[in-house]
């Protein structure tokens, strides 16, 4: 089954630089070999679901196991043989519930809990990866669906030295894409409209986040529908999540598969 949106974006603009870094065997950046990359980049995501266990250990809790895949393609530097600039690899095991629950007007449709790991499969110096438990909670109030995801990330040792293969290759993520996640849609017969802010609600000030905004519009064909995503601050991909991006995008969302 479909888990996170599954689209494919066609291209788009980046106001900011992004530069295609280079390491030694030795883990030290090699700025010679580095250049800037085109701002007009293919990306997809592919994401899927399969339940494992229904009702787990009595807990009227289902189990799934889930795998999400980001892309970024550099399809349009043909000077570079349109290299991919990096992929996102995300298993994760969850239990979610649907508790139905009401306040007023409002039902909290699902509950899930997840333990997460994210890589982007790389070795020494480009390596980055985390893993975390993840908490997803859903309301809805008629057309509007609104909600969280909070995260605490797993403790990794320092790195010793920048040759080790183990240890945290990333210490200072959370500084630049924060701690919780808010979402909001707003769904009509015709359009939708998505907005998620990420950031550090207890220490706001400390973190950088970002934030995403994406307007889904039908298409001629009833299999996926058209959107335009607006994104802008840090943690696009995790091999430029310091990096700073403002990207305008367009493409195709499946429909009715989430």
């Amino acid at each position: 089954m479909g888990h996170h949106q599954n689209y494919l974006l066609f291209g788009g603009y980046n106001s900011g630089d992004i530069t295609e870094k280079h390491w030694d065997s030795n883990g030290n950046r090699d700025i010679s070999k580095e250049y800037k990359r085109n701002s007009n980049e293919v990306q997809f995501q592919l994401s899927l679901k399969m339940p494992l266990y229904a009702n787990f250990l009595g807990t009227r809790a289902d189990m799934f196991a889930a795998y999400t895949q980001n892309s970024y393609w550099q399809a349009y530097d043909s000077s570079h043989s349109s290299p991919f600039r990096e992929t996102n690899y995300m298993p994760e095991l969850f239990l979610e519930w649907h508790p139905d629950t009401s306040f007023g007007n409002t039902q909290l449709k699902k509950i899930r809990l997840s333990m997460i790991h994210q890589s982007n499969g790389e070795s020494i110096g480009a390596s980055r990866s985390w893993n975390r438990t993840q908490l997803h909670l859903l309301f809805q109030n008629e057309n509007l669906e609104y909600g969280i995801d909070m995260w605490d990330r797993w403790d990794e040792k320092e790195k010793n030295s920048l040759t080790n293969v183990r240890g945290d290759d990333n210490p200072d993520l959370e500084k630049y894409i924060g701690k919780q996640k808010y979402f909001l849609s707003y769904q009509t017969d015709d359009y939708k409209i998505k907005l998620a802010h990420q950031n550090n609600i207890f220490d706001y000030r400390s973190s950088k986040g970002n934030t995403k905004l994406d307007f889904i519009f039908p298409s001629m064909n009833n299999n996926f529908d058209f959107f335009i995503r607006y994104f802008h601050g840090y943690g696009e991909s995790l091999i430029d999540y310091n990096v700073k991006v403002n990207r305008v995008s367009f493409g195709i969302v499946l429909a009715n598969w989430n």
